[in-house]
């Protein structure tokens, strides 16, 4: 087969021009008026478009290259694949800041086992509740297992410093209400245990967070052992189902640990309880929680952790303001 030679004039004007990666782009250029001798004459590549294209083409590259700069390192765990959890930021309240709801508490009424069935069952059909439930689990899948426990070895067993002054009483919320037994067997609810009375009110999740409550329990008893309008009340919450089977199993030996005159006031609570530690301010669940409630249910002071520096004394010293009150 034989090639037909093409005349160089019948051929597109085309210019030549240099890229950043080294690649030659044909690009059209006007043909010239004047007469070539023999062969058409490219046309001479327009220097300012050259280096307009170079601009535009180190941009993305320097904003690529800050990008990766700005990017966080992955640590695994070991010589695994498996990315290590990472720290997020403490979400703490403000100290001084009025916790708990905008409504006095109202009594828990429990429900026959065939109505709590009924409604259970009335859930799983409702589509606002599966909305619900489905959003409550997708705000769980970012949250590891050990995150609190990575929170507790960064920043510390205190979320912050307790306030030295009470909540103003015009400002004050009330206590959340929470169904849970005695150490005697009984059922109650903490905001009827709190009425007309100061009380401290102690909550923990784990037997790390018992000390942290002891050493307000311990003040809050030594300075009102004789007064009959104060009164302390330790809260026991287990969240997981599996835990709590093991914490009904030990009431025994719970039983004997705590002294007798608290038994009444020793109320264990099976369950989740997000509401209540986001209404409290409950951060963490791993550390030891106190609050003083006044006769009205009123969250009037709360600290956190172990009673560090005058803690303590400022807690004895803001009880006995609320006992002055209250006569």
């Amino acid at each position: 087969m034989f090639l037909r030679p093409v005349s160089t004039n019948t051929l597109p004007y085309l210019a030549i021009r240099r890229t950043l990666h080294s690649s030659s782009v044909w690009t059209a250029a006007e043909p010239s008026n004047s007469k070539t001798k023999g062969t058409g004459e490219a046309q001479r590549p327009n220097t300012e478009t050259g280096q307009q294209a170079q601009q535009q083409q180190q941009q993305p590259v320097a904003a690529d290259s800050k990008e990766n700069s700005q990017e966080e390192k992955i640590e695994y765990i070991g010589n695994t694949r498996f990315p290590r959890p990472r720290i997020k930021p403490r979400k703490t309240i403000t100290p001084g800041e009025a916790i708990g709801q905008n409504d006095p508490a109202q009594r828990i009424e429990k429900a026959p086992i065939k109505d709590q069935v009924a409604q259970k069952w009335r859930d799983v059909l409702s589509p606002e509740k599966n909305l619900e439930s489905r959003s409550k689990i997708i705000g769980e899948i970012g949250e590891s297992y050990f995150q609190n426990i990575l929170d507790l070895r960064k920043n510390g067993a205190k979320l912050f410093m307790a306030p030295n002054q009470l909540i103003p009483a015009n400002k004050a919320k009330f206590l959340p209400n929470l169904e849970g037994k005695t150490l005697t067997g009984k059922s109650v609810d903490i905001s009827e245990l709190c009425k007309d009375k100061t009380t401290l009110l102690t909550i923990e999740f784990v037997k790390f967070a018992e000390k942290h409550t002891m050493s307000y329990i311990s003040v809050f008893e030594k300075s009102f052992a004789d007064s009959t309008k104060a009164q302390v009340i330790q809260v026991n919450i287990e969240e997981n189902w599996a835990k709590a089977a093991v914490l009904r199993m030990c009431f025994p030996f719970i039983r004997r640990n705590i002294p007798k005159h608290r038994h009444d006031n020793y109320v264990v609570h099976y369950g989740g309880v997000d509401s209540l530690k986001k209404m409290l301010g409950i951060a963490n669940p791993l550390i030891g929680y106190a609050f003083l409630v006044d006769k009205h249910t009123r969250v009037r002071w709360y600290a956190n952790g172990e009673a560090v520096n005058d803690e303590s004394a400022i807690m004895a010293a803001l009880t006995k303001e609320l006992l002055r009150k209250t006569k």
